[in-house]
This record gives C-alpha cells, sequence and structure tokens, in this order.
C-alpha cells in the first residue's frame, strides 16, 4: 500500500500525489464556505485575498488545494448572544463599499433581509474575482467552470424562515442564484425542524409539501442535514428530484446521536438517487490556525464511516462535506488512496458522486426575472 504520511501529517504541504489527483479528478466539498462566520460577517473577510492566519477557505486557497466545487452557505443564524458581543468588540463599522458593514445596526427586522446581507457581501467577492471563480446557476455552468480553471461556487442556505410561506419569495432567491437548502434547520411550520414533534408530529406539512415541489422546479438541491427522521423520508419520498445530506455521519457508528443519519434514510436517499457527505470528524485547530497536521486517529474514524457509507448505500452514494474545513481534503484524498480504494472510486467520493446529483437536479437554463 502507498504511504504518505509524512506529507499527509504535514498540512502544510499537499502531497504530489493529492495535486495530480486533483487536477486529474474534480474534487468538491459540500460544505466548504460558511457565509454566515462572524469572520466574514463582521470583519468583511476578502475571499479574494490568501489569508495564512486561519485554516478556514478563501479563493486563493481553494485553487491551491485543487477545488473543483465548494459550496458557500449562508444563514440566519446570526443574531445571537456571541453574535451580540462580537458586533460590540467592533470599534469602528466602515461605510464605503469595499469594507462596510453588513448591517448598520442590531435592528434586523427579519430572517429574509440577513440572508440578502449575507449573499450580498459573498456576491460581491465573486464579482471581483471573474478569472478565479464562477457562480454555478445552470449545470452547463458545472463544465464551463471546471474548462476555464475556475472554481465552481454553490450558493446555498440554511433553514427556511427566510421565505417563510411564500413561494415567489423562494423563486427569487432562485433567481438570485440560490441553489441549494439544508431545510433541516427549518421553521416548525413547515414540519422541517428536528425538534418539531409536537406541532406537525415531526412530519412535512402541506405547506412543506408545497415548497418541497417548488424547490424541485426552481433547481434547488435539498440537503436533509439536521433533518428527523420521519421528515427526511417524507422528503425523500415527495420529491422528484434526488436529494442529499451535505454533513452527517452514520447514526449506527454512533448511537445516540440524532443528528447522524439512520441507515433506514440512507438507504432510501441512495435508492432515490441522492448521497450523503461524510463530515470527517477531525478536530479544527485552537484559534481556528492553520491546519499543521492531522490525528491519524481521526483520520481513522472518518474512513470507517466511509466504508460504513459504502456497505450501506454504494459506492456512488457517498461523498464528502467537511463542515467549512476544506483544507482537509488534500489529505483525504491521499487517505481514501492510502486505505484501498481505487483511483475511481476515490474519485467517484472526492467529487464525482456530488457532480452527478447537481447534473440532475440544477436547472438548464437560468430563472428569469
Amino acid at each position: 500500500m502507498h504511504n504518505e504520511r509524512e506529507e499527509q501529517d504535514n498540512m502544510r504541504t499537499i502531497s504530489a500525489r493529492a495535486q495530480q489527483f486533483h487536477r486529474d479528478h474534480p474534487v468538491c466539498d459540500m460544505l466548504g464556505l460558511n457565509l454566515n462566520h462572524p469572520r466574514f460577517v463582521l470583519d468583511d473577510t476578502d475571499l479574494t485575498r490568501r489569508m495564512d492566519d486561519h485554516f478556514r477557505g478563501d479563493f486563493p486557497k481553494f485553487h491551491e488545494w485543487g477545488m473543483n466545487l465548494v459550496v458557500a452557505k449562508g444563514g440566519v443564524t446570526l443574531l445571537t448572544d456571541e453574535y451580540r458581543a462580537l458586533w460590540n468588540q467592533q470599534p469602528e463599522r466602515p461605510t464605503n463599499r469595499d469594507g462596510e458593514s453588513l448591517f448598520l445596526s442590531l435592528a434586523v427586522p427579519n430572517a429574509t433581509q440577513v440572508l440578502l446581507a449575507e449573499l450580498d457581501r459573498f456576491l460581491l467577492n465573486v464579482e471581483r474575482s471573474p478569472d478565479s471563480v464562477h457562480l454555478v446557476r445552470t449545470a452547463a455552468d458545472l463544465d464551463r467552470a471546471r474548462e476555464a480553471g475556475k472554481i465552481s461556487l454553490l450558493m446555498a442556505a440554511n433553514r427556511a424562515d427566510w421565505f417563510g410561506d411564500s413561494p415567489g419569495v423562494l423563486r427569487q432567491f432562485a433567481r438570485l442564484g440560490l441553489r441549494m437548502i439544508t431545510i433541516g434547520q427549518a421553521t416548525r411550520e413547515l414540519g422541517w425542524d428536528p425538534s418539531n414533534e409536537v406541532r406537525s408530529g415531526g412530519r412535512l406539512t402541506e405547506l412543506g409539501v408545497r415548497l418541497i415541489a417548488e424547490m424541485n422546479q426552481c433547481g434547488i438541491l435539498i440537503d436533509l442535514a439536521h433533518s428527523n427522521d420521519p421528515c427526511a423520508l417524507d422528503v425523500i419520498d415527495l420529491s422528484t428530484m434526488p436529494v442529499v445530506d451535505t454533513h452527517s455521519a452514520p447514526r449506527a457508528l454512533y448511537p445516540g446521536e440524532n443528528s447522524a443519519i439512520p441507515d433506514e434514510v440512507m438507504r432510501a436517499m441512495s435508492k432515490q438517487g441522492g448521497m450523503l457527505g461524510i463530515s470527517p470528524p477531525i478536530s479544527r485547530p485552537p484559534g481556528e490556525a492553520p491546519y499543521d497536521a492531522i490525528d491519524p486517529d481521526e483520520m481513522a474514524k472518518t474512513l470507517k464511516q466511509v466504508h460504513y457509507a459504502v456497505d450501506v448505500m454504494g459506492i456512488e452514494a457517498v461523498g464528502i462535506g467537511t463542515h467549512f474545513s476544506t483544507a482537509i481534503m488534500p489529505a483525504l484524498t491521499d487517505a481514501l488512496l492510502d486505505d484501498g480504494f481505487s483511483e475511481a472510486d476515490t474519485a467517484a467520493i472526492m467529487g464525482g458522486n456530488f457532480l452527478r446529483v447537481l447534473r440532475q437536479v440544477l436547472p438548464e437554463a437560468e430563472m428569469r426575472a
């Protein structure tokens, strides 16, 4: 078995094998960029510049890591006590466009405004990098970006309180370029909240059923991460398109962990053409410092999850969602190859499977305003 342990352990150095593999095969992170992280929201992080003081991704790093596609996800989980404390620590709030505050105060009237502000900031970064990145709106964009040597960025969002009960608002976000929604953290009225066992018995409401159909129609990929089990099975049954869980772990390996996914849902998802993104249980560096090394035991646990998911779902239904730690992707490529996965199977897990699903779900043409 080929072993590049020295290169793998030194995270500042990407092995020659991983570099070549990422050139030869499209590599995708199903959850790579956090648009509601305080670093992005409060500090107005410039994604077009390489930042070496933390492990989180930016456009130059994504190129260095050999990424083909990265999911960038915003959300409305901002106005917490932690966020307010961080906000109050900001001595100044620049007003020029290049460094403007996301909000001028904490009096944010609604969730829609929060998400729009995050996506606007993200799109400003995309617009400043036309030669580096490409916002994916259609299935054809996947090929255009790769042929041009650009990174594909898939714009996504958490929850559903930002579109409420309005299919029209959902369609407007689709016109903006939103192409994935993690519904498991959605409002209870839709029946998607993982803690919702009272109002709808943990299953989809009539409104939820209608909006699932609207997402299918708009070409928005449905992400089941954090969904409760009955709701996930409902969505899989109702959706006319494949659905995914972008970042989870097999519950059989983590008994009692409700956020992990059970075999029943895994099998139903793969039968429908969907897939699971394994979220590697690899610890982040203290203080968000860059990775220096990966604990071999944590990488072994990651491989165990991959093997289990492949056994339950098939090789064609497993991918990787790092939960905003894209830096580990080259090391994971090496680990899969070292563990005995063939080049073809490693390519499927590291990106090919996710691209297959996207080609089925994304619209053929952009929605017109």
